[in-house]
């Protein structure tokens, strides 16, 4: 089936979602920035109860707390707890946690450069959500948006179906105890699983993981390429249209002909230019062998994973810090994300990639507006 043939265009509904995000983000921001602290702030009742903590509303809401006693006997009251408060009211970041929520001296400091890097880390998975789908939106390259999938496909999963099964709240030094339920921990289940998928992509197949060690039969040496976002894939028969810069149709053949004809004494074997340039009996195809690629290709995919690691690493660890999660719901999500991640990548993103990358460059592609390579 042909693309609709009118002035209206997937480049255009894509332009106008990118409107959208923005519009709704700079709304988002503002929101958050005009909301006091205040209206952020956890409050409970005085029991002195760590096992179940009681929300009430303020300082003044006497009424929840009148049933209750606190460490002394007497009337519970309400009091703030320790935790401090959420970074915005419409994501799960806390400024800072608290090893007492009753003790107003046991929260965490929310100056000291360890405070500042975990609210950054627990930033890092809605940011590069974000920003893959504004390179999606902008430049309407699916690479972005494969990853996005992977993001979106963890985070239903992880919210959706287990945490609503397990039902395990957070720490009671957590701004979010009352808010939502902390096993398995979704910000570990994101960012591991993200941090999984771009490995996967970058070594599965790779010429080099480790001092020549590699999955690739040895038969199979050199042909494998990388694409982004799809791994390293196989050159196949018709790969000069999924792969033009690794076709001889860039190159100029000129074939030398001296007239001499074939059965004469001082005939030879007409040469190319692409022959006399090309000694090596390798082919003409990019060459994926560990013996051939040089340092700083071979270990340039290393770099971009040392990269990953240092951005997306950090984040379950920043969660235990902030007393938003305990150690088990973050390695449970951890341990979610690679799983998920890993079947994704190799059942759905290696089964679909060439029909993809196909699919990028038909008339539907055009008509989406997606970037053709070469």
């Amino acid at each position: 089936m042909s693309p609709p043939k009118c002035p209206i265009t997937g480049r255009h509904i894509r332009w106008l979602l990118l409107a959208a995000v923005i519009s709704y983000f700079i709304y988002f921001l503002v929101d958050g920035l005009m909301e006091p602290p205040s209206s952020r702030t956890v409050f409970i009742c005085d029991t002195g109860n760590e096992l179940e903590m009681t929300q009430c509303s303020s300082l003044e809401d006497a009424a929840t707390c009148a049933d209750l006693k606190d460490a002394n006997g007497n009337v519970a009251s309400c009091i703030e707890s320790s935790c401090g408060f959420r970074l915005f009211p419409h994501i799960d970041i806390s400024i800072a946690g608290t090893s007492d929520p009753y003790d107003a001296t046991a929260a965490t400091s929310t100056t000291s450069f360890v405070s500042v890097m975990s609210v950054f880390y627990g930033i890092v998975p809605y940011l590069m959500g974000f920003v893959y789908l504004i390179s999606f939106l902008a430049s309407g390259n699916l690479i972005p948006l494969t990853r996005l999938v992977v993001l979106g496909v963890i985070a239903m999963m992880n919210e959706g179906i287990f945490k609503n099964l397990v039902k395990q709240h957070r720490p009671e030094g957590s701004c979010l105890y009352f808010s939502s339920f902390g096993m398995p921990s979704g910000h570990a289940a994101t960012s591991i699983g993200l941090l999984t998928y771009l490995l996967l992509e970058l070594f599965v197949y790779h010429p080099n993981l480790l001092c020549g060690l590699t999955c690739q039969k040895r038969e199979q040496r050199n042909v494998y390429s990388f694409q982004w976002g799809y791994g390293w894939q196989k050159q196949q028969d018709g790969d000069d249209e999924l792969h033009p810069t690794a076709s001889a149709d860039n190159a100029v053949i000129d074939i030398k002909d001296d007239g001499v004809q074939e059965g004469d004494a001082n005939w030879t074997k007409p040469t190319t230019d692409i022959e006399e340039i090309n000694t090596s009996p390798e082919p003409l195809l990019p060459t994926a062998s560990s013996q051939m690629l040089p340092v700083e290709v071979k270990w340039r995919y290393h770099v971009y994973a040392l990269g990953y690691f240092i951005l997306l690493l950090p984040v379950p660890f920043s969660r235990v810090y902030l007393h938003d999660h305990f150690r088990n719901q973050v390695l449970a999500g951890s341990f979610i994300g690679i799983v998920v991640s890993t079947v994704w990548y190799m059942g759905i993103v290696r089964t679909c990639s060439r029909r993809v990358m196909g699919w990028e460059r038909s008339e539907w592609g055009k008509w989406c507006g997606f970037p053709t390579k070469g």
